[in-house]
C-alpha cells in the first residue's frame, strides 16, 4: 500500500484576494446544502418503503441502494436523459468487483452544477469551480451518506452554516485543474474565472512567504510535483480574521523527526480527563490538556452572557421561568441578536479554537514523551462517547433521591482522550511498533495478581489495597495490569501473572516516584483555598482573582459577607474570612496562578 501523509503551509493572501477565495467557499456551501436537500427528500420516501424496512444488514441496504436510482430531471446530458444517481452502495467509491469507479454516484452528480445558473448570466465554472473542485466536494457528501446509511450510530444528515466550509480543493488528474503550483517560486495560482489559454485570470499566493522550508518540508517535497496527489486551500478563523492554507497531499515515505521507540510493553490507562502509563521505565499519572482548564471557564462565563442577551432580545420565546417556548404547529420563529451577543459569539468562537489548538499540542507532546518507553503498547478500547452522554436508567441512591444523570461530558469535551489515543497510535504504527485495543471485558481495574480475583470498585474509590495488603493508586494498577495483558490471547482477561509478580517490586518503587512527581507538578495548579485554608464558598471570584485554580468557580456571584451570604449560611463571619483569604491570597506566589492568558481583541470589532 502506498503511504500518504498531508503537508501543510501557510499562504499569504491579500485582503482583496481573501475577498474572492471567501465567496467560493460561501457558493461551494450553498452547492452542498442544495445536493443534501435533493438527496434527503428521496432519501425520506425510499426509506418508508417495506422493502427497505425489512432489510437486516448492511449488505442487504446496499443491495436494495444499488437497485433504486434516483432520477433528477433538471440535470440532463447532451441527449437530454435525466441525471441518474445512487446513494453509496459500494464499501468505496470504486466498485468491489471491477475496482473501477462506480458508476452514477454522487461524486458523478455533484460536478453537474458546473454549469448551473446562478443569475447575472453567471454560471459556478465562471466562477472558478469547476467540475475537479465539485467531485472533491461530492466526495465529501458521499461520505456523510455513507455514514447515515451504514453506521448506526448517525442519525442525521447535518447542513452547513454560514463560514463552516473552509476547504477548496481537486485531487490529481492529469494536472490540477484550476490550480497552478510552482515548487521553485513557491507559489500557488487559482483560477477565477474557468477560463483556458490567454483569456484565463489567475490569483496568486506566495507560499511559505519570508521563511525558508524546513528539513522536514524540504524532505517531503523532494518528489516535486509529481509526488503530489491533492491541493486544498483551507482557512482557519483566527483571531477575528481567516489566515489561509495549502494542504498538499503526498506520495511517498513520510519524513520521520529522529524519534525512535523503545523497548519493551507499555499500558496506558485512559480516562475522562487523565492518563496513567506503566511500563518498566517509569510508571505516571498525568492530567490531559492541563492548560485548557483556564478556558473552560471563560466558555463557561460567556455562554451565560449570551444566554441572557438572547432572553432579553427575544422574551416571546421563551417562559416566564426563562425556560425555552415551544413553537406551534407550523410557526417559523425569527431570532434577533444584539451586536454585543454577536461580539460574543467571536469570542467563543476564538476561545474554542484555542481549547482545541492547545489540546492537541499537548497531547502530541504527550505522545512524543511516551514513544521512548517501549515499542508495544496496550489501551483499552473503552467507550469514550458513551461517558459523554446521559444515563438512560433512572437510579436512586442510598437516601432514595435520584441521582444525577450526568456523566463526564464536559471533562471528555475539554481533556479529548479519545483524540490523545488516536495520535499515539498513528505515531507508534508509523515507527514500526505495534499499538492493540483490548476489550474492556478484561476488567483491568477489577484484577488483583495476588489472589486472582475481580473486585469492582466504585468511581470515588480512587486507591485499591490488594490481598497482600499494599494500597495502589487506582488508574496506575489498572496500567501495570494492561501492561502484562497478553493482547493475542483468544481469552478474555488472559493475565501473565508469573511476569506480573516478577515487575511488581520494580512498579512498586516506580509508583512511589511517579505519585511523588504527579503532587508536586499538580500543586502549582491546586486552588487558592490550598493555601488559605479556607473553604472556596467564602471566595469571592473576581476579576483580580478571576483564574486562580477555580476558586468560586460555582460561586462567581456569591459575594462573601453580603446579605444574602448571611441568610443562606448563618455565617456573619464570612466577610471577615473573606478579607483574610484575599490578603493571603494575595501573598501566593504568581507562578501558581497557572493561567495568564489576556482578554481577546477582536480586529474590525
Amino acid at each position: 500500500m502506498i503511504e500518504e501523509f498531508v503537508l501543510t503551509l501557510p499562504l499569504k493572501v491579500e485582503s482583496w484576494q481573501a475577498d474572492i477565495l471567501n465567496n467560493r467557499y460561501e457558493h461551494l456551501r450553498r452547492i452542498y446544502n442544495m445536493v443534501q436537500r435533493k438527496l434527503l427528500r428521496h432519501y425520506i420516501y425510499l426509506s418508508q418503503q417495506n422493502e427497505y424496512r425489512q432489510c437486516k444488514d448492511n449488505d442487504e441496504k446496499r443491495t436494495f441502494w444499488e437497485n433504486h436510482p434516483i432520477t433528477f430531471k433538471d440535470f440532463c446530458d447532451k441527449n437530454g436523459n435525466p441525471a441518474i444517481v445512487k446513494f453509496p452502495y459500494t464499501y468505496s467509491h470504486r466498485s468491489k468487483d471491477s475496482g473501477k469507479k462506480a458508476s452514477n454516484g454522487i461524486s458523478d452528480f455533484v460536478p453537474k452544477f458546473k454549469n448551473r445558473n446562478i443569475g447575472g448570466g453567471l454560471t459556478y465554472g465562471s466562477l472558478g469551480i469547476n467540475a475537479s473542485i465539485l467531485e472533491n466536494l461530492g466526495l465529501r457528501i458521499e461520505q456523510a451518506w455513507k455514514k447515515r446509511l451504514y453506521d448506526p450510530k448517525s442519525k442525521h444528515i447535518s447542513f452547513k452554516e454560514e463560514g463552516d466550509l473552509n476547504t477548496l480543493g481537486c485531487r490529481e488528474k492529469n494536472g490540477f485543474s484550476g490550480f497552478v503550483l510552482d515548487l521553485q517560486k513557491m507559489t500557488l495560482s487559482f483560477n477565477t474565472n474557468g477560463r483556458q489559454g490567454k483569456s484565463a485570470k489567475f490569483i496568486h499566493f506566495p507560499i511559505n512567504a519570508g521563511k525558508e522550508l524546513t528539513e522536514y518540508e524540504m524532505y517531503a517535497l523532494k518528489g516535486g510535483i509529481g509526488s503530489i496527489r491533492k491541493i486544498v486551500v483551507s482557512r482557519e478563523y483566527v483571531r477575528g480574521r481567516y489566515k489561509y492554507y495549502v494542504q498538499l497531499t503526498i506520495k511517498g515515505e513520510k519524513p520521520q523527526k529522529n524519534r525512535t521507540l523503545g523497548k519493551g510493553t507499555v499500558g496506558i490507562d485512559v480516562g475522562p480527563s487523565t492518563v496513567a502509563v506503566s511500563s518498566l521505565h517509569g510508571v505516571s499519572l498525568d492530567k490531559l490538556a492541563d492548560k485548557c482548564d483556564n478556558i473552560e471557564h471563560d466558555l463557561w462565563r460567556i455562554n451565560r452572557k449570551m444566554d441572557r442577551s438572547k432572553h432579553e432580545t427575544n422574551p416571546d420565546f421563551f417562559n416566564e421561568d426563562k425556560t425555552y417556548k415551544k413553537p406551534e404547529k407550523g410557526e417559523r420563529r425569527k431570532w434577533t441578536f444584539s451586536n454585543r451577543y454577536k461580539r460574543l459569539k467571536l469570542e467563543r468562537r476564538e476561545l474554542y479554537r484555542k481549547q482545541a489548538a492547545i489540546s492537541k499540542q499537548q497531547h502530541i507532546d504527550m505522545a512524543n514523551a511516551l514513544l521512548s518507553q517501549g515499542d508495544e503498547f496496550i489501551v483499552e478500547n473503552n467507550p469514550i462517547d458513551s461517558w459523554a452522554k446521559r444515563a438512560k436508567e433512572t437510579k436512586r441512591g442510598k437516601n432514595g433521591k435520584i441521582r444525577c444523570k450526568r456523566r463526564f461530558g464536559k471533562s471528555v469535551a475539554h481533556h479529548a482522550p479519545a483524540m490523545f489515543v488516536s495520535i499515539l497510535q498513528n505515531k507508534v504504527r508509523s515507527l514500526g511498533g505495534t499499538f492493540h485495543k483490548v476489550e474492556i471485558k478484561n476488567a483491568a481495574t477489577q484484577f488483583d495478581f495476588t489472589n486472582g480475583e475481580f473486585t469492582k470498585h466504585e468511581l470515588n474509590e480512587r486507591t485499591v489495597t490488594l490481598s497482600n495488603g499494599r494500597t495502589h493508586q487506582r488508574d496506575m494498577l489498572s496500567a501495570f495490569n494492561l501492561q502484562h495483558l497478553r493482547p493475542d490471547s483468544e481469552e478474555t482477561k488472559d493475565y501473565n501473572i508469573e511476569q506480573m509478580e516478577a515487575d511488581y517490586p520494580v512498579f512498586c518503587k516506580l509508583e512511589e516516584k511517579g505519585i511523588a512527581q504527579f503532587k508536586e507538578k499538580r500543586q502549582q495548579e491546586r486552588d487558592v483555598a490550598y493555601f488559605t485554608g479556607v473553604s472556596h464558598k467564602t471566595l469571592k471570584f473576581s476579576s483580580a482573582n478571576r483564574h486562580n485554580g477555580g476558586v468560586g468557580r460555582k460561586n462567581c456571584n456569591h459575594h462573601a459577607g453580603s446579605k444574602r451570604n448571611v441568610a443562606e449560611t448563618g455565617n456573619k463571619s464570612s466577610s471577615k474570612e473573606y478579607c483574610e483569604s484575599m490578603e493571603t491570597v494575595s501573598l501566593v506566589p504568581n507562578e501558581y496562578h497557572h493561567s495568564n492568558h489576556q482578554h481577546l481583541r477582536l480586529d474590525g470589532l
